[in-house]
């Protein structure tokens, strides 16, 4: 589940055993409500679970029981959203500003790799010289550090005007991503209210006994660096006013204020 296809195709997670059915957003939450998924629905999930789900084809129907991922065509929605009907949908949605700011700490390596590359090799190459190992947890965060040097915020911002946002799920508007043309949500949850919206969903398939003891322990897996995304300074006037015109529809459908 790590990575989640551009617009049009989706990745779902089915918890038949609560008839739930889960559309993950990049950057929403969405490794934290996969664990949660996974726990409801029997599975003894190592942190970061998502990897570690079964993965079915998206011709499949109710009946294995448990959690499972499905990554689904979007030829194919709406026939798999006609098969299950009678589960209950939900997602997470995020504060649009918020979302766009910690992509660019913890996702400014796809926007270089594709249109910054020198930047993004400068990175690697820097990492080399020092006799690094590029695959060492914690040196990817240093990778991202070279690359913020090398692209300020407002520079991303501005890069994101001139390219557009539909390249990388991670940066496409939240409303293109939950097609919510062919999928009947039952609740958009906040992820700034995360826990009681999780509440409110678990009530409504009559499951909140089950569900207590991992939303009381619920904590967001998968942040961002907390210190820098919090950061006020990293937004200009004119970098808000892009992000307020490429993420339009999402301030209006989702009912945030830009």
């Amino acid at each position: 589940m790590s990575r989640i296809p551009a617009p049009g195709n989706a990745h779902l997670v089915v918890c038949e055993r609560h008839r739930l059915i889960y559309r993950p957003l990049p950057k929403c939450a969405s490794t934290t409500v996969i664990d949660f998924l996974g726990d409801l629905g029997g599975h003894e999930l190592p942190r970061d679970g998502r990897d570690f789900l079964p993965f079915v084809d998206d011709d499949c129907r109710p009946g294995r029981g448990g959690t499972y991922a499905v990554k689904c065509r979007a030829a194919n929605l709406p026939a798999f959203v006609e098969r299950y009907a009678g589960y209950v949908w939900f997602s997470v949605v995020r504060e649009p500003y918020a979302r766009l700011k910690s992509n660019y700490f913890n996702k400014l390596n796809r926007y270089a790799r594709k249109f910054e590359t020198p930047v993004y090799l400068l990175a690697y190459v820097r990492q080399l010289l020092r006799g690094q190992s590029l695959f060492r947890v914690g040196h990817e965060a240093d990778r991202g550090a070279c690359m913020q040097a090398c692209i300020p915020f407002p520079r991303f911002v501005a890069g994101l005007e001139r390219h557009g946002v539909a390249w990388d799920s991670h940066f496409a508007s939240q409303v293109d991503l939950l097609r919510m043309d062919i999928i009947p949500y039952r609740h958009l949850v906040r992820m700034e209210h995360l826990a009681a919206g999780l509440r409110d969903v678990v009530d409504d398939v009559g499951a909140a006994r089950a569900a207590l003891p991992t939303l009381d322990s619920l904590k967001r897996l998968n942040q961002s660096r907390a210190a820098a995304v919090a950061d006020p300074d990293v937004w200009t006037a004119e970098s808000r006013r892009i992000a307020a015109d490429l993420y339009r529809r999402d301030f209006e459908t989702l009912g945030y204020a830009a």
